[in-house]
């Protein structure tokens, strides 16, 4: 099942970085601290920026904009070139990922000559510098901070996630490298499904290549790039567009992003989903960029073919990192559409002409399709019925309370958080401004009340995209929350210099702070009455905050870990040194024998636990052990070529399955052969019978 490409020349970026690299990545041990990894995070983060910064700056997005587009920029353009290079044969290796991009960049520089206009510059004329350096020491503090606490989660470097999808993510990114092929329906041939979205791995699977990382250092490496700075950078974007371009946004913005317990964290503790991980990061810019084509919000807007394919270039790199998040956005930006509709239309009927008349129709008929399709996606895009299985985790007065509270699913509630969302609602309601935007809250809400509180048949419909699953919601409230969080906390911040000013103007301060200049009495009186907010906001940030604790015991790796224990790992790292490279391994996969194809290169019968495999593969798990004895088990074992197999007890991930007897309780007898082990459950066995 290898994929034939021509080969292109290795691209070696930083060569003194790939040889400290390999010394510090050999196949088996970890880093002695995040600090050594720091170069695979810096190029997960060259990797997520540097294609969509030249993209952006081709259609003449200028300033601080193309830095904020630039990740969503970014998986688009790398998502249709992992679709793209398999049709005309190209691998998916750094060097032609460079040159596509580039020369992505080059189509988009000529699109905008032909349909662009002047340059949309996010630069406001007073405060330019004063805003781009708030920006710049703002994002490298949120970004630190989410780095730290996703590295407290992750324990170390090179720790897995011990959970079920991580056996096919890990594999999936070892597939994408060997195959030399990251698109989405190759990644959908490995485990014999139709396609899989593939935008996280392809990009993880170009980081290792760059810098020669082992797979668990280079997932964890990019996971981190990505939740720490495409996450924070797309929110600002977002809250640009529907705040204004202020200092006071890029500030609680940035605060608040960092803050969340339910992203980004979630997405590498919950699954574990790095795919939505990805997707939702720059969903924020997205729905920004999808705002400002329908002319709403505070964004400079471009000529109206730029601006409409810019956002397909967004919707192509959320929908290819994951489906389920376009159709979020989908959501999320209708309540936008139908406000744009109603002022449309109330123009047009104040004219009362015949070309008024046709145009209103047009519209009519514009949003009727829209909203048919979008009934359609919402209806076929979604898992098979018997996948979807998750069940409500809570009451509905429970479900409610915890949106209130910004504490999702249990998590410490988020007091500052809260006022500001109530405060921007009751604004923007009060001031008849930006009202779809509470719309885009609502539309959210009521996702995650659907999934985790609400069982009615109703809930199947609403929340079958995301399998019924309230963790997956929960995931997306930030993205729906922040900006009318954002509105609220300008609002009260506002308010609050209003009524300091009258204050520093009355008696009352003059007497208590004789002699002092205007400016510095108004700064002593907000901080007195900004520091109980501060103190609320900082323990959310902290490293050791609830939701790393809560996500590190997925990463901890002992005896009773539930994919890989210590032992199990140390004898899957040895396989190159003992097994052949053209043999297949057997094993149960739900083990974590699986991961032999990510921690070792060499290659599995069944590379997932889900795996859709053909007869050879059920015979052979049925009925290895006892060979020997069974002339058809021989067969399946010289077609699959497997000479090994893996028995790393009965201790799983799922639990017992039926159908692998053949592959469990093994012992040394005339089909199998003790060749290798560590501890008292880790064995490895030569296959002697059929050879």
């Amino acid at each position: 099942m290898r994929h034939k490409a021509r080969n292109f020349p290795r691209l070696r970026l930083f060569p003194h970085l790939r040889s400290s690299l390999h010394q510090n990545f050999p196949e088996s041990g970890v880093f002695v601290s995040w600090w050594q990894s720091s170069p695979v995070i810096f190029t997960a983060a060259v990797v997520l920026l540097l294609p969509g910064f030249a993209t952006a700056i081709a259609i003449r997005f200028r300033g601080l904009i193309a830095v904020l587009v630039a990740p969503v920029f970014s998986v688009g353009t790398m998502g249709f070139l992992a679709v793209a290079y398999p049709l005309v044969g190209i691998p998916w290796q750094p060097m032609p990922v460079v040159v596509g991009c580039a020369l992505v960049s080059a189509i988009a520089f000529g699109v905008n000559r032909v349909w662009g206009s002047s340059p949309h510059d996010s630069w406001p004329l007073r405060g330019a510098r004063s805003l781009g350096l708030t920006v710049a020491i703002g994002t490298v503090g949120a970004a630190l901070t989410i780095a730290v606490q996703m590295a407290t989660a992750m324990i170390h470097p090179d720790a897995i996630s011990q959970t079920y999808d991580n056996v096919f993510h890990l594999n999936a990114v070892r597939w994408a490298i060997e195959s030399k092929n990251s698109s989405p329906l190759n990644l959908g041939a490995f485990t014999g499904i139709s396609a899989y979205p593939s935008g996280w791995h392809g990009i993880v699977a170009l980081v290792a290549e760059i810098t020669g990382a082992t797979i668990p250092v280079a997932v964890n490496g990019t996971s981190i790039a990505i939740g720490s700075l495409a996450w924070p950078l797309s929110s600002l974007y977002l809250s640009f567009g529907v705040a204004g371009f202020r200092r006071a946004t890029a500030i609680v913005t940035l605060i608040f992003s960092a803050g969340f317990s339910t992203f980004p964290i979630l997405m590498i503790d919950w699954g574990v989903l790095y795919p939505n991980l990805l997707s939702i990061s720059v969903l924020p810019a997205a729905l920004g960029l999808a705002f400002t084509a329908m002319g709403l919000g505070y964004h400079p807007r471009p000529s109206a073919p730029i601006a409409w394919l810019s956002l397909c270039v967004a919707l192509a790199g959320v929908a290819l990192a994951h489906p389920s998040t376009f159709v979020a956005l989908l959501a999320f930006a209708l309540p936008g559409a139908l406000a744009v509709y109603y002022f449309r239309m109330r123009a047009l009927v104040s004219r009362r002409t015949q070309d008024a008349t046709r145009m209103a129709v047009r519209l009519t008929v514009l949003l009727a399709g829209g909203l048919v399709l979008l009934t359609l996606v919402w209806y076929f895009l979604r898992p098979p019925s018997d996948a979807a299985n998750w069940r409500v985790v809570e009451t509905p007065p429970q479900a409610i309370g915890e949106l209130l509270l910004n504490a999702p699913l249990g998590r410490p509630a988020l007091e500052v958080l809260s006022i500001c969302l109530i405060a921007g609602i009751v604004h923007m309601l009060c001031t008849r401004s930006r009202r779809w935007l509470i719309g885009s809250y609502l539309v959210g809400a009521a996702l995650f009340f659907f999934a985790a509180g609400y069982n009615a048949p109703i809930r199947q419909f609403v929340t079958g995209v995301w399998y019924f699953d309230s963790f997956r919601l929960a995931a997306l409230l930030p993205v729906a929350t922040i900006g009318p969080a954002v509105v609220g906390a300008l609002y009260l911040l506002d308010l609050l210099r209003m009524k300091v000013g009258a204050l520093d103007r009355s008696p009352f301060a003059r007497r208590r702070m004789p002699g002092t200049p205007g400016t510095a009495r108004r700064w002593v009186v907000m901080a007195v009455l900004l520091f109980p907010a501060l103190v609320l906001m900082v323990p959310p940030l902290l490293p050791a905050n609830f939701a790393a604790y809560q996500a590190h015991w997925q990463y901890r790796s002992d005896e009773n870990s539930a994919l890989l224990s210590p032992d199990e790992r140390a004898l899957l790292e040895r396989l190159p040194l003992t097994t052949r490279s053209d043999a297949s391994i057997a094993g149960l996969p739900s083990s974590g024998a699986a991961l032999a194809y990510a921690l070792s290169g060499r290659h599995v019968i069944q590379p997932h636990i889900l795996t859709t495999h053909g007869s050879d593969v059920d015979v052979v798990n049925a009925g290895l052990k006892d060979a020997a004895e069974f002339p058809s088990v021989c067969e399946s074992v010289r077609s699959l070529k497997v000479r090994y197999v893996l028995d790393f007890g009965t201790r799983t991930v799922t639990g017992t399955l039926p159908g692998y007897g053949g592959v469990m309780d093994l012992k040394e007898n005339s089909s199998l052969k003790l060749i290798d082990s560590e501890g008292s459950h880790a064995r490895l066995y030569e296959v002697v019978a059929c050879w």
